[in-house]
């Protein structure tokens, strides 16, 4: 069993997973790109709401002197 374990063992695994440590930094990096994605994607949302509602307002002005 050891010679087929060596076969499907992946090359970039240098060492065991230790579950009783976990990699912190790597939870914390996950866990603030997260929320720094959210935090853009509601902005983003924010400011796509606004630009609609000033084209339509835009769209709704009918004024013969402006252009």
């Amino acid at each position: 069993p050891s010679a087929f374990l060596a076969f499907t063992r992946s090359a970039f695994v240098a060492k065991r997973c230790n579950y009783d440590q976990p990699n912190w930094f790597g939870v914390g990096l996950a866990f603030s790109t997260t929320a720094a994605l959210w935090a853009f994607l509601f902005k983003q949302h924010n400011e796509d709401i606004m630009e609609y509602e000033r084209r339509k307002q835009e769209k709704q002005h009918k004024c013969t002197g402006c252009s």
